[in-house]
């Protein structure tokens, strides 16, 4: 028996290390439908869209290498110039209304009571489950300053909706606040879901050493619910850009006078409406670097500051 165990050939050696690969190898194998997903859909578009950044594309002709020709362009642009400053507006002024604000919603609704609650729920939930399309119909027709929904509540006052659409000066905020009215009650909702990890024993607790309601927010709450701030924080910045994009092309088409739009809008416009390849992607390029950045820094800010129970 000991002899036969002990031949180079034999079956009992030659399994172990057969097993040990067949366990590396098996994770590779259930990974390989979501990498090869990941290989089509986002890793080749990408290394694609350099590629068509540094070309001239032109339809039935070969494409010509131009190098850093496209990204001297755009930067020449006026329209680049005011999408990047818009990109940079709908960002900064997005946030307050998407990160900071639904929290004292959901701490309200966290203390009111179960039934009472479930029906603020329900109510946060509805804008979410509408599309951007039918969102942004809605509020063209509640802001129509002639017929619309505010008119109609302003005209026996004697007032006059302003035309908030129209106006270069007010028609970036308006699309912030639609697209925050959108988003906020899915925001207060995750917020909620780390409301109700957190023991309320603990602020009987600190009720009974005295504790007012703003130190057992400060001290407590917001410490406990970082790491659902520090989440919705970066996927802000990652989607806001997005988002916007539906209201932009349906109730402004990116005016008046490019008021409206940003990075994303202009890619779109470049590719699919002036046809001009190489710079959309050297725009998108951009927009990612730019995205990629911005969240790296966020994560660095925010991530020393998160609480992990």
């Amino acid at each position: 028996m000991s002899v036969a165990l002990a031949l180079p050939g034999n079956a009992a050696q030659v399994r172990p290390h057969s097993v040990r690969r067949a366990r590396h190898l098996l994770p590779w194998l259930l990974l390989s439908p979501l990498l090869l997903l990941l290989a089509a859909f986002t890793y080749w578009p990408l290394l694609h869209t350099i590629y068509l950044s540094v070309v001239d594309v032109r339809l039935f002709q070969p494409d010509r290498f131009v190098g850093l020709a496209n990204y001297v362009g755009l930067f020449r642009s006026p329209s680049f110039a005011a999408a990047s400053w818009n990109t940079l507006i709908y960002i900064a002024l997005s946030l307050p209304l998407k990160v900071l604000l639904p929290i004292p919603i959901a701490v309200f609704v966290w203390c009111a009571g179960a039934r009472m609650a479930a029906l603020h729920r329900s109510i946060l939930f509805v804008p979410t489950l509408l599309s951007f399309v039918v969102v942004s119909i809605l509020w063209i027709w509640m802001l129509n300053p002639v017929m619309g929904m505010v008119q109609s509540g302003l005209r026996p006052l004697g007032l006059q909706m302003p035309a908030l659409l129209s106006d270069a000066a007010t028609a970036i905020y308006a699309i912030i606040g639609i697209s925050a009215w959108k988003v906020i009650g899915f925001n207060a909702l995750l917020y909620l879901a780390g409301l109700a990890s957190i023991p309320r024993e603990l602020i009987e607790s600190m009720r009974l050493d005295g504790a007012t309601d703003w130190r057992i927010t400060r001290s407590l709450l917001l410490p406990l619910l970082s790491p659902t701030i520090y989440f919705v924080a970066i996927t802000s910045v990652l989607f806001t850009v997005q988002q916007v994009f539906t209201p932009i092309n349906i109730m402004t088409g990116g005016g008046p006078s490019n008021a409206t739009t940003n990075l994303f809008y202009l890619a779109y416009e470049m590719a699919f409406e002036s046809f001009n390849i190489g710079f959309a992607s050297a725009t998108a390029l951009l927009l990612f670097v730019g995205l990629g950045a911005l969240a790296a820094l966020k994560a660095w800010l925010l991530g020393r500051r998160v609480h992990y129970a």
